[in-house]
């Protein structure tokens, strides 16, 4: 059994962890953008009152 046989059978044992990987690396990016913007953004600029807490990551 060559390697071009061993890809051809298997390369879906492969692409989809490499998929899933990539997906949350995305996912990651993703979120830092958005709490980069959260953290400019005016709307949650002001101080938390003592009874209030951050609900979110």
């Amino acid at each position: 059994m060559n390697l071009i046989q061993i890809v051809r059978d298997h390369w879906v044992h492969v692409l989809v962890p490499m998929g899933f990987v990539v997906g949350c690396y995305l996912d990651r990016k993703n979120d830092e953008k958005l709490t980069a913007f959260r953290n400019k953004s005016l709307l949650f600029k002001r101080e938390l009152r003592p009874h209030e807490e951050v609900t979110w990551k």
